[in-house]
């Protein structure tokens, strides 16, 4: 998904590019590259936000096109005017919470400098429109809503449920592949927080947050379970851990899972002590692994309290 979103934004780009050129060139326009330039920096990955972007980017190059062509008729074009006017241009977007417009406006600025003529500032308000309007029009051709970050969480959570598969076949599983899914995650959700508006974003990203750490519990456990070896006390984690495959989701597993946690480690607790060294290394281990294993419960068990499954709510209705 992520790569169609960029193909997408190579392509829109390449044409917006190509568009505001040609419209510039053919008016036999001076700034004919700018207006490109322009039209790029206008174009995003969806069209959320994007008209709020434009007006923003065009009410600052007015502000900066306004004040530079004051500054230069009144002070001429010389390299202290423009340092001066730079630092009023940078003031007054600042002061108006207008910063974001800063690159395209000092683009247009520089426009003005390299014609150093009377009209220069009409040419590049000219330049400026000729950009933003093809990538405005560019920007309706996208995806309205992304389904990036959600389909990332469905990949995610089913790794972490196929690492518990590892255990019933006793095998070592590659953390690469699930850092992999995770980092993807991840750069999905920076996606949807820079270009679309999503729905009940702080629970993605505490979603995202909650797994995150338990795969770190995860690896712990793991790595904790290697040490056991041969011990008798492996086969009964594994037993319980397997159980968990099933239960990987956005619903609340954790609650059932905790409860049949606290019996198994009740049973435990109930066998006898340790008689050789290697017994209590293992039975060491064993309540480590435990306690992991609760961490991790617990870990989903603190999301859902704030964010309750539809379960959940149904039950305090």
């Amino acid at each position: 998904m992520e790569k169609r979103l960029r193909v997408a934004l190579y392509l829109k780009m390449l044409v917006g590019f190509m568009i505001s050129f040609i419209i510039a060139y053919l008016l036999k326009m001076p700034t004919s590259y700018t207006a490109g330039v322009i039209a790029v920096l206008n174009l995003w990955y969806s069209r959320d936000n994007v008209v709020k972007t434009a007006l923003i980017r065009v009410l600052s190059s007015l502000i900066g096109l306004a004040t530079s062509a004051l500054l230069f008729f009144l002070l001429g074009y010389n390299i202290f005017t423009l340092f001066f006017m730079v630092f009023i241009v940078l003031a007054l977007l600042y002061v108006f919470k207008l910063e974001y417009g800063a690159t395209p406006t000092l683009v247009l600025i520089g426009q003005q400098w390299a014609q150093q003529t009377s009209e220069a500032p009409l040419n590049a308000f000219v330049t400026l429109l000729i950009g933003v309007i093809p990538a405005l029009l560019l920007n309706l051709i996208t995806f309205r809503k992304s389904k990036i970050l959600l389909i990332n969480q469905q990949k995610l959570d089913t790794e972490i449920a196929n690492i518990f598969t590892y255990f019933e076949k006793d095998e070592i599983y590659d953390f690469s592949v699930i850092d992999k899914i995770l980092k993807d995650t991840r750069e999905s959700l920076q996606i949807a927080l820079d270009n679309y508006e999503v729905k009940n974003i702080m629970q993605n990203f505490h979603y995202i947050n909650m797994r995150t750490e338990q795969i770190n519990v995860l690896k712990r456990i793991v790595n904790d379970l290697n040490m056991l070896e041969a011990s008798p006390y492996k086969k009964e984690i594994t037993n319980f851990l397997i159980k968990f495959k099933d239960r990987i989701g956005l619903e609340d597993y954790a609650s059932d899972l905790l409860v049949k946690h606290d019996k198994l480690v009740a049973y435990y607790r109930a066998l006898e002590l340790p008689k050789t060294r290697d017994e209590f290394e293992h039975r060491a281990i064993l309540f480590a692994i435990l306690e992991e294993i609760k961490i991790f419960l617990i870990l989903k068990l603190d999301y859902h309290k704030i964010y309750p499954c539809q379960k959940q709510l149904e039950i305090t209705k």
